[in-house]
Parts: C-alpha cells; sequence; structure tokens
C-alpha cells in the first residue's frame, strides 16, 4: 500500500514537471513553432518546401479572352469613329511549371530555368479553337512603329512593300494561331531570307502570342533565387534575371525584386508585397487591400491599386517606366510600355478592359466593360506565408500611331490609338488538402498554447493535493497525538 509520504512526493514531483514545462513551453512555444516553420520553409533538397516549388502540384489554369473586331468594314470605309470589339472566350488551358537545371550556390541562393506547358481543356472553355478572331496585323504595326521612330526617308518604299503582301492592316486567324501554333505572314519569311542583315532581329518565322514557347526553358529566362538559408525573410525572392540584376528601365524600375510567386517567408500583415513578373520584364507592388477567409484559413488579400502602370504622372517615384527622350511613346496613366521586352513591337500592358486607365485610351474603344474583379489580387496567409489565391490579370494592347507616309499603318479612326488584343486571367486556388495541412499547422500553432495552460494548471493542482496530503500527515502524525494526550491526563488530575 503506497503511503501518504510517497503519494506527497509523487503529486509534489508530477505537479512541479507539470508547471515547469508548461510554463516554459507557454514562454518558448512560439519560437519553437517558428523554427520548425523555418526548417520546413528554407529551400534545399531535401526540405519540405522544395517538392511543392520544383514542380507545383496544385492545379494552374489560363484562361485567356480574345478581342474581336467587329467593324473592320466601316473603318477601312473611313465611316467609323471609333474600334469595337467583342470580347470571345475563355479559351481555358492547364498549366504546368517545373524547375529544371537546378543549381545550388554557396551563397544561399539557387539558379534554375521555369519550363512551362500548355494544355487546352475544351470543357472548361467557351468556343473552340478554331473559332476565328480578327485584329490589327501585329507585323504591320511593329514595322510601322520601326519606321516612325528611325528611318522615315524610306516610309514610301516599305510602304509600298508591305502593300505587296497585304491589302489593309487587319489579319483574321483562329484562335490557336493567334496563341500558340503562330500565324504565318510572307513580310517575316521575306525579310528572314532576303533582308538578313536588316537592324531588325526577328527571331521567329510566326507570329503568336504564346509561339514557340510550350515547354520552352529558355523563353522565361535564366533565375538567381534566394534560398531563405543566411536570411529567411529573404525566401523566394529573384536577385538576378537572365545573369543580371537589372532589366530594361531606368533607375529602380529597373531593379530585379521581388518574389516569383511560390515561395513566400511569413508576412505580418505589412502593406506592401513585391511580385517579379518576366512576362513583363519588372516587377509589381501590391498593396494591402482587405482581409480574407478562403476554405477555413484566414489571410490577406493584395492587389494592384493605381500607382501601378501610372508611368509617373500621379506617382512621381513611378516616372522611371517612362523616358520621353529615348522612349518617345510615353502613354497616360494605366499601361506600361513592355515594348523592349517583347522584340520591340509597340506592346503595352494594362489591367483587363482598361480598367482604372486614364481616359484617353478607353473612350477611343467600342466594346469594354471593366470590372472590379479584373484586377491583380494575390492572398496570402500570413503565419505560414502560403498563397492562398493568386489571379494574376493582364491585358496585352498594341499602340498604334499614324506614320507619315505609312498608308498601310494608318487606317485607324484615331492617329493614336491603344488596340486590345487579349487579356488572361492566370488563376491558382490552395487544394482542399493543402488547405487541410495548413489548417492543421495554424491549429497546432494557435492550439497548443491551451495545452500548455492546461498542463500547467494540472500542476498546480498536483501541488495543492500534495500540500493536503502532506497537511493531513502532519495533523495525524504520532508526534502530535502524544502532546494532545498529555495535556487531557493533566486536566484529569487536577480535577482530583
Amino acid at each position: 500500500m503506497v503511503s501518504s509520504a510517497m503519494k506527497s512526493g509523487l503529486l509534489m514531483g508530477f505537479g512541479s514537471v507539470g508547471v515547469v514545462v508548461g510554463a516554459v513551453m507557454l514562454v518558448y512555444w512560439p519560437s519553437i513553432f517558428f523554427a520548425q516553420l523555418r526548417r520546413m520553409m528554407i529551400l534545399t533538397e531535401t526540405s519540405t518546401s522544395f517538392g511543392i516549388w520544383r514542380e507545383i502540384p496544385i492545379p494552374m489554369y489560363l484562361e485567356c479572352y480574345m478581342f474581336n473586331i467587329t467593324n473592320v468594314e466601316e473603318i477601312l470605309a473611313g465611316k467609323a469613329a471609333k474600334i469595337s470589339v467583342q470580347e470571345v472566350g475563355p479559351y481555358v488551358y492547364r498549366e504546368t511549371h517545373t524547375k529544371v537545371d537546378i543549381e545550388w550556390n554557396d551563397n544561399s541562393t539557387v539558379t534554375f530555368y521555369n519550363e512551362r506547358y500548355w494544355y487546352y481543356e475544351p470543357e472548361m472553355s467557351n468556343g473552340s479553337l478554331s473559332d476565328l478572331i480578327t485584329s490589327v496585323n501585329p507585323i504591320v504595326v511593329t514595322i510601322g512603329h520601326f519606321m516612325r521612330h528611325n528611318h522615315p526617308i524610306l516610309n514610301i518604299p516599305v510602304d509600298a512593300f508591305l502593300k505587296m503582301f497585304h491589302e489593309h492592316m487587319f489579319v483574321t486567324a483562329n484562335v490557336s494561331k493567334w496563341m500558340f501554333d503562330g500565324i504565318d505572314d510572307p513580310v517575316l519569311t521575306v525579310i528572314k531570307t532576303r533582308f538578313p542583315k536588316l537592324p531588325i532581329d526577328i527571331p521567329y518565322d510566326k507570329f503568336g502570342w504564346f509561339y514557340d514557347r510550350n515547354g520552352s526553358k529558355e523563353f522565361d529566362g535564366r533565375f538567381l533565387m534566394n534560398t531563405g538559408a543566411s536570411e529567411f525573410s529573404n525566401l523566394g525572392n529573384v536577385e538576378k534575371w537572365k545573369y543580371s540584376n537589372r532589366t530594361l528601365y531606368r533607375d529602380e524600375c529597373g531593379e530585379v525584386r521581388g518574389s516569383t510567386g511560390e515561395l513566400w517567408a511569413p508576412e505580418l500583415g505589412q502593406q506592401e508585397i513585391t511580385i517579379f513578373a518576366p512576362d513583363i520584364c519588372t516587377y509589381m507592388t501590391l498593396a494591402k487591400n482587405s482581409s480574407v477567409r478562403i476554405d477555413g484559413i484566414d489571410g490577406v488579400m493584395y492587389v494592384a491599386n493605381r500607382s501601378v502602370f501610372d508611368n509617373g504622372y500621379n506617382y512621381p517615384k513611378m516616372a522611371c517606366y517612362c523616358d520621353e527622350v529615348r522612349d518617345r511613346d510615353c502613354v497616360p496613366p494605366g499601361a506600361l510600355n513592355v515594348s523592349a521586352c517583347r522584340l520591340g513591337a509597340p506592346a503595352f500592358v494594362s489591367r483587363p478592359h482598361f480598367l482604372y486607365m486614364d481616359p484617353h485610351y478607353p473612350g477611343k474603344i467600342d466594346g469594354l466593360r471593366p470590372t472590379e474583379d479584373m484586377n491583380f489580387r494575390l492572398s496570402l496567409e500570413m503565419y505560414t506565408g502560403m498563397p492562398l489565391n493568386v489571379a494574376a490579370q493582364l491585358q496585352i494592347n498594341l499602340l498604334v500611331r499614324h506614320v507619315p507616309a505609312m498608308t498601310l499603318n494608318n487606317r485607324l479612326p484615331d492617329g493614336d490609338t491603344l488596340v486590345p488584343m487579349f487579356w488572361f486571367r492566370q488563376e491558382v486556388r490552395v487544394t482542399d488538402r493543402y488547405a487541410r495541412l495548413a489548417r492543421f499547422a495554424l491549429g497546432l500553432r494557435s492550439g497548443m498554447p491551451y495545452g500548455f495552460y492546461v498542463l500547467t494548471a494540472i500542476g498546480v493542482v498536483l501541488i495543492m493535493a500534495s500540500i493536503w496530503i502532506l497537511m493531513k500527515k502532519l495533523l495525524r502524525s504520532p508526534e502530535t497525538s502524544p502532546i494532545l494526550q498529555n495535556s487531557s491526563q493533566e486536566n484529569i488530575s487536577d480535577e482530583r
């Protein structure tokens, strides 16, 4: 049979352990949780994050919406006051990303290429790849843009040359050719075969927005990214792109910075985050917008505010995206000139349907219907840095300006028009599997302290029980009983 002293000792021992362990863990649990999270997220060949980063397991889809010009005949007849467009689509492609040629460096960085594939999903699309789309001919517009800025004395013979192959500046092709298969243009063939020494770099024999890109590792370029091993807050940040820490823009706009979007160090609600976008050869800054709850997980949504694509008109720090002396194609706020990023074509990036754009250009197009949900947005879980939802939405446009003596190029109603070509939404949403993992991790983070409180409380109860048993033992001990007994006997003797 266990003695009272042994019971008291056991309760005191277990209670003390419970109090000490519970109190210590309450103090150090946040650090322990963060250290474990850091170990899992720092990019190494054996880390938990590596497999997810190398080949993203979450389904990704590219939704493409084309703009079909519906009043070509009126434009050619000189009877149209505006361009009328009709949005068609979406044409949906399942997208996969795989990191290849991975090299680990000694300075906590990794170099790699991003190999992407797209697979058409007819069941998710609204239309067919055989749908015909009419728009301005990118080859004619690009040559006109080049002549406007370089050799105006040759405008007349170049215009005559273009008319040998084209009746007007519009082209009709199916969606498949506009996107991945490429449009055959005899002008490209003639230039590449008969005039190879012209000061125009034309690496492709066809034109398509994604032509020769499916499965190409070189198109996105070579990345040098921080693994977070030396400074965890730098996890996922791009330090160099295409062997350089600068892009084509001047000053701070030309810096290579931001995350590629797959890895984020835990963010505790800062006001801005930065994404590096190789498609536009620069980074985008997204501003904190609102709190969100996705699949039972609380997060913060960041969106592209009005400073994005501003060019310095309203936000002076954005002026480095526009140099009127060198560029000569600064446009009102809302569109970014990416011509140098797109082989000299007068391409400009904006939000879909010219959302938030200065009315100078939207007022020249009929058929645009911008809505708030077309904005670029990203939602993050703050304690783990896990992306909950990404909706990368951008529109590609061609700037068409009248060029002296280039009559083929000068057919639009206005001599300064930004023609919408297509817009895309690249959407990624956390899956049920990863949502469950995130909820489990967040449950541990927030739930364990309650367990430590309970452990501490149990320890206190055990200690109090131990003290109670000890007090009872002292009150009933042999050393105390005789004293009480002697006192009683003395009282009896006095009475006698």
